[in-house]
């Protein structure tokens, strides 16, 4: 588990489910926590990337009472991170609806839905901007954490994660 700078969160992620899942115990007021992909260590030229979509699948149980929302879901991010230790970050849609603590959630890695850029909203992100981050991918964080309050957040495991991916190219 990292932060939204891929720096260890201090939370371990545990393996279930046969491997098939990872799991993290999100406590309180914890700030947003992200899933950090493995499968991108060694290979930094990513840039057929420009312009997919990543469509993973979450799971949550509440501890707290109360549920995760559509909108919860919604305001979380995905980041990335490349050359020059660029950081651009991306919003996230639901493209399932909320059924049983679940939904399937989707990034588009376009110049369009980077919301900010090394942390600011002010700067935009410039094709050039996003391709010389990718060219040199170093990080792909995936949201952890949906609330505030405590939480048990699931992904698919973290070493199998892009093989889950879909791509569609624009």
């Amino acid at each position: 588990m990292v932060d939204e700078t891929a720096q260890p969160s201090g939370l371990q992620a545990t393996v279930v489910q046969a491997g098939a899942m990872v799991e993290v115990v999100v406590p309180a007021g914890r700030p947003a926590l992200y899933w950090r992909d493995p499968s991108l260590i060694g290979q930094p030229n990513q840039l057929q990337l420009y312009g997919a979509t990543i469509q993973f699948v979450v799971q949550w149980q509440s501890s707290a009472g109360g549920a995760i929302t559509s909108s919860m879901l919604s305001a979380t991010s995905a980041v990335i991170i490349g050359r020059y230790d660029t950081a651009l970050r991306f919003r996230v849609s639901v493209q399932s609806p909320v059924q049983a603590s679940a939904a399937t959630l989707t990034v588009e890695l376009s110049v369009k839905n980077v919301i900010a850029v090394n942390g600011s909203d002010l700067q935009p992100a410039t094709r050039k901007l996003m391709l010389l981050t990718l060219s040199e991918l170093k990080f792909l964080l995936l949201p952890a954490s949906f609330d505030t309050r405590p939480h048990t957040s699931r992904s698919v495991a973290l070493s199998t994660l892009l093989l889950f991916f879909v791509l569609n190219y624009h």
